[in-house]
């Protein structure tokens, strides 16, 4: 599938991108993936239900979860609670369903890893690569909905679960204190196994937290070998990196040992039980944040630790910002992976929340993996613009005690440094002043939108992101799912001033609750700036809106029904055939009729100077359009490739490049806001992608 936004070549992005890359083809990922046995979950696991599994597409949404059953296996995981604003006490649980049933194909799975780090048929530690293995071979059960009782008294509903097995729900909790901990066991049948016992951790919002990274930091992992993968994780007794326990100890003594810890892995969560333990045994007690996929292959392993690390962990560091975004952050990592990359990114994302940043260096690294990892280059991109003694490259933990003691007990001051060279745009949209926001209610804009696709939401939000408006979207928030939720089912507005509402997108503002796109786009425009001024141009507002209207028929509805051309209701499988008909007519007559029209809009006298449809200024019409012709490159890429190169609709791509080029807009595209395309409107599917 083609990639909608590249990564600009030199970025510390586009350098942790190039060392995976050439890990994985210098040290033959490759080759051992392609090499091993396919007895991921999905290949022999057939027993759920055609509808159970179209229902856990639906996550918690769900509305027919299945109960978990006698000979179930479910896990638990620890937690941190939080309390955000000081208000009510939060926590986010995540659960796991199993079938009790391992593969028949598990005895040909050992052999097979078995083989791959060098042992002989029959070895004893065969025994153990079957007792870690069990978790990869076991059938993620999708739907299932886990009671459990917190501290023995209070039931919580978890769940259901997604089509990994996997549940995870923000709920609220009891009240409690710093660095209190509380005990939750599932309510499941007795017969049931597993881990059903669990432990949250309460944090308030200040004070001090660390934030580790696992394979190669604390755990001896060697994630720049395929075959040291599959030892150190199937075969070996789990070993710690020499010198981190004592400087974990340490560490916790100074931040006190009520302060939350959180293990960072790219690992999937079918490494949960061995990775627990391993924390029990070696390190402070904290939450262990893994990737939330388990219907893995062993082959998927390897890529799960080696490919996307960087966006991966930037994206969960910026949920623990949301959780305690007042707390004062170290950050431990080394240089196998994109933790020096995440950890800058992060960095510029929160000025001020990061105090201390250790990056160990891995010795090994030019045996098994790349020598430009280690090089002080690679550091200096990583952590570019941030101040010095912000971060810190070690090789004998031993020497990081002395700047865990200055940090702690003096702090450093990385409040935002402007003068260092941190751009402006690359603060949240919620911290930029919003200078052109003119309204008349003295209140942020709130965008109420599914999470998880950039959608028709996606039209909104690039106007409030050009105009520096201050917004809460709900598709960035925990419980944000509640109030769509609430606003499909009619409980909300719940007021004797509004309208009920059919479907998102809805924009409140103050007592004002309003739906449809181009309604909301006509109310902002003016606001936000991003209108014709009303008394020199009484008559420009509904110019602009027609051309938005005219881009949003068809560029964004009609290659809605591309997809969905019989109806919305059925899945696209099931009219596959009128899809590609309707596909290829579009990408041959209607596209080019409509990027043919606003050509002829740019080239008007209406248009004005420079690259904007009307009255010679960006107006939020140039942004609609942007957005449809952003997603059509998407979905389209054959077809939008064709037609730009064919010359014919110069000014509509240059209109694209223009707003694409726009400082907030740049920023706001770089930054995990941004949501990726994915069973929105514009969906890429390779039999619809015709070149018209």
């Amino acid at each position: 599938m083609p990639n909608p936004r590249r990564t600009p070549a030199g970025t510390p992005r586009a350098q942790s991108i190039g060392f995976e890359q050439r890990t994985r083809s210098e040290c033959g990922f490759d080759d051992v993936e392609s090499s091993l046995a396919p007895f991921g979950v999905s290949a022999y696991h057939t027993h759920q239900g055609t509808i159970t599994k179209i229902l856990s597409y639906f996550g918690s949404r769900n509305p027919f979860p299945a109960q978990i059953g006698k000979d179930d296996v479910v896990w638990l995981m620890d937690n941190v609670a939080f309390r955000a604003q000081n208000e009510n006490w939060h926590a986010e649980f995540v659960a796991a369903a199993f079938d009790h049933q391992a593969s028949p194909k598990l005895v040909d799975l050992v052999g097979d890893i078995a083989s791959k780090v060098g042992l002989s048929k029959g070895d004893k530690e065969e025994a153990t690569i079957e007792k870690r293995i069990a978790p990869f071979v076991m059938e993620a059960l999708p739907g299932r909905q886990v009671n459990l009782k917190f501290n023995n008294s209070t039931e919580i509903r978890l769940g259901p679960g997604g089509r990994h097995g996997i549940s995870s729900d923000i709920r609220k909790v009891i009240d409690g204190k710093e660095g209190a901990v509380v005990v939750s066991k599932a309510v499941v049948p007795q017969s049931v196994t597993g881990m059903l016992e669990m432990k949250t951790v309460y944090a308030e919002p200040d004070g001090w937290a660390v934030i580790s990274d696992v394979d190669d930091t604390i755990k001896v992992t060697q994630t720049s070998s395929p075959v040291g993968i599959l030892r150190s994780t199937f075969v070996s007794e789990p070993t710690p990196v020499q010198g981190m326990p004592e400087l974990y100890a340490y560490l916790q003594t100074m931040v006190t040992s009520s302060a939350p810890w959180f293990y960072l892995s790219a690992s999937p969560y079918n490494l949960y039980p061995f990775l627990r333990k391993f924390r029990d045994d070696y390190f402070p007690h904290g939450q262990l944040v893994l990737r939330d996929s388990n219907l893995m292959t062993i082959s998927g392993l390897l890529s799960n630790l080696t490919l996307g690390t960087e966006k991966y962990k930037v994206d969960r560091i910026e949920k623990i910002h949301r959780w305690l975004p007042k707390r004062k952050m170290i950050l431990i990592g080394d240089s196998t992976q994109s933790d020096p990359e995440a950890y800058g990114d992060a960095c510029r994302m929160f000025p001020g929340w990061i105090k201390l940043i250790l990056i160990r260096k891995v010795e090994d690294i030019a045996a098994v993996g790349i020598q430009e990892k280690n090089e002080p280059q690679r550091f200096e991109k990583a952590f570019e613009n941030l101040p010095r003694e912000l971060w810190h490259v070690f090789e004998d933990p031993a020497e990081c005690q002395e700047l865990i003691h200055k940090t702690v007990t003096a702090g450093l001051n990385t409040e935002p440094h402007w003068n260092c060279g941190i751009p402006k745009s690359t603060i949240m949209a919620s911290e930029v002043p919003a200078k052109q926001q003119k309204s008349s209610k003295d209140v942020p804009y709130r965008l109420v939108y599914w999470p998880g696709l950039p959608g028709r939401g996606e039209f909104i939000r690039l106007a409030l992101e050009e105009a520096g408006a201050e917004y809460v979207d709900t598709a960035h928030l925990e419980d944000g799912i509640n109030d769509v939720l609430a606003y499909n089912s009619g409980d909300k507005p719940n007021d004797d001033i509004n309208i009920p509402l059919f479907a998102p997108p809805i924009l409140q503002h103050g007592d004002l609750v309003i739906s449809q796109t181009p309604n909301i786009l006509l109310f902002l425009g003016p606001r936000l700036g991003l209108a014709t001024d009303s008394e020199s141009d009484p008559d420009g507002l509904y110019r602009i809106n027609s051309l938005v209207l005219t881009a949003l028929d068809g560029l964004s509805n009609e290659p809605h029904d591309c997809h969905h051309p019989v109806a919305t209701g059925l899945y696209y499988e099931d009219q596959k055939e009128e899809s590609k008909r309707k596909a290829e007519d579009y990408v041959k007559n209607r596209l080019p009729k409509f990027l043919g029209y606003f050509e002829r809009v740019l080239g008007s006298k209406a248009s004005g100077d420079g690259p904007w449809l009307y009255g010679g200024k960006l107006t939020y019409a140039d942004l609609v359009l942007f957005q449809c012709l952003d997603g059509l490159k998407f979905m389209f890429p054959k077809a939008t490739a064709k037609l730009e190169r064919e010359g014919k609709h110069q000014k509509v791509f240059a209109l694209h490049k223009a707003v694409e080029e726009r400082p907030r807009i740049k920023s706001y595209l770089e930054s995990s806001r941004r949501q990726k395309y994915s069973n929105g409107i514009y969906r890429y599917y390779e039999e619809l992608d015709f070149e018209g």
